[in-house]
């Protein structure tokens, strides 16, 4: 009798302690979703005020570029 009493219990109990595992494990896995939705609107926000140039490292060499040919071809000539 007495090993018919503990194959009664234990399956009782097992899914139990398995249901409260599985439980705190998908309450933090939800947690875990939301902050990750928060940090991801964090970032958006970030990358959307950062300023950005208006002119660009390349344009301003061209710019360079033709100044300084401009000014050479004013001092050949003067």
């Amino acid at each position: 009798m007495d090993e018919n009493a503990l194959q009664k219990t234990e399956p009782e109990r097992y899914p139990s302690t398995v249901s409260d595992e599985v439980y705190t494990l998908t309450t933090k896995v939800r947690a875990l979703e939301e902050e990750i939705s928060e940090l991801k609107k964090d970032i958006h926000a970030i990358d959307f005020l950062q300023k950005k140039p208006i002119i660009s490292g390349d344009t301003i060499a061209v710019g360079g570029f033709w100044i300084v040919a401009a000014l050479a071809v004013i001092g050949i000539f003067f």
